[in-house]
């Protein structure tokens, strides 16, 4: 299931305001942002699940995943038992 699913929809068929997360466990390890990463790929690495990308964007408040993400950043990273519990709630 899409964590969209229970995004409104505009008239246009535009998403309308996301339900986020709040993140209040993470793992213990960081994420120093190198050269090349990108999220899916930092989410697969850490999680063996690269869609869990948009977790580590909402967790560092990342609003466009291109644009925001820059060498040398640490990243947290959300517990996956908490990543988890938000997608059973959708």
């Amino acid at each position: 299931m899409s964590r969209f699913a229970r995004t409104p929809l505009l008239a246009n068929g535009a998403y309308a305001l996301w339900e986020k997360p709040v993140f209040r466990k993470f793992l213990p390890e960081t994420w120093t942002v190198r050269e090349g990463d990108m999220l899916d790929l930092i989410a697969y690495e850490m999680y063996g699940r690269h869609e869990w990308w948009w977790a580590i964007a909402v967790a560092n408040r990342i609003l466009h995943p291109l644009r925001d993400l820059r060498i040398g950043m640490v990243l947290r990273l959300p517990d996956p038992v908490e990543i988890e519990r938000f997608e059973e709630g959708w």
